[in-house]
């Protein structure tokens, strides 16, 4: 895990294939943190993470769409 969550900010600035990943690992941390602890700050600290990636992801691919119909 981060020692301090990213912004949205500074995860766009992150290459696709590498916020897929960071995707990849913290859902796989997700599970298994909220199979063993449930809901907790630091599995809500995750999932938050979690969603920021998906935003980060979500943005790369419509400014890729952009820049193809451009």
């Amino acid at each position: 895990m981060f020692l301090t969550t990213p912004t949205l900010e500074e995860l766009k600035e992150s290459d696709l294939p590498d916020l897929v990943d960071m995707l990849s690992k913290q859902a796989t941390e997700y599970s298994q943190l909220i199979k063993i602890e449930g809901i907790t700050s630091k599995t809500i600290a995750i999932k938050d993470l979690i969603l920021n990636i998906q935003n980060a992801i979500d943005a790369k691919k419509a400014s890729q769409q952009e820049s193809i119909i451009r």
